[in-house]
């Protein structure tokens, strides 16, 4: 009986100075390197990262079992924060109706309401002080003592004439190029 496990204890005290695979064995004189998944790529390192051991990819060198995990880190103290005697709110949303793409739902798209405003805005910067009120007034053909002034009308001198130039032709129009088709989505779970 002795003899049965003496043998069985040299047997297994052998076995542990083996290695771990044949993998193990083929890749134990390499420079050791991990690598792991990460978020998008894998990410290697020097020595085993055992924070992340499921999410080994492949090692060169010696099996990551045999280096000795750290001790896990002590856990943080967990304490509320200090009381406060006020509160904020954020203000309540406006309701609104939901735009239908109608101009009259929407305001700032339409030409006519967008020249009113512009109007309004110069009429109000131009009535701030008494300068503005003159050259408002002048904007309107109204001189001074309310005398309303005919705007002169300018007439261009003709233009000389000259040799007659053709001009250049215009390029042709060439068709839009086909919509190219999207790539295919493919989603992939990462654990």
């Amino acid at each position: 009986m002795l003899r049965i496990l003496a043998t069985f204890g040299l047997v297994s005290v052998l076995g542990a100075c083996g290695y771990v695979s044949e993998y193990e064995k083929a890749v134990y004189d390499w420079e050791p390197t991990y690598c792991y998944k990460s978020i998008g790529k894998v990410v290697c390192y020097k020595e085993p990262y055992h924070r992340d051991e499921k999410r080994l990819v492949n090692y060169f060198g010696p099996d990551p079992s045999r280096y000795d995990k750290p001790e896990p880190p002590e856990r943080a103290p967990h304490a509320p924060p200090q009381m406060v005697n006020y509160w904020v709110k954020d203000a309540e949303p406006i309701p609104r109706p939901a735009p239908t793409g109608q101009l009259a739902n929407l305001p700032w798209l339409d030409p006519v309401q967008n020249q009113a405003d512009t109007d309004r805005r110069e009429y109000v910067r131009l009535n701030a002080n008494p300068k503005g009120v003159q050259a408002l007034l002048k904007t309107m053909g109204i001189g001074p003592d309310a005398v309303i002034v005919k705007k002169a009308v300018i007439k261009a001198a003709p233009a000389p004439q000259q040799a007659a130039v053709r001009p250049a032709p215009a390029p042709a129009l060439q068709p839009a190029p086909k919509a190219q088709p999207k790539p295919p989505v493919i989603e992939v779970d990462v654990f």
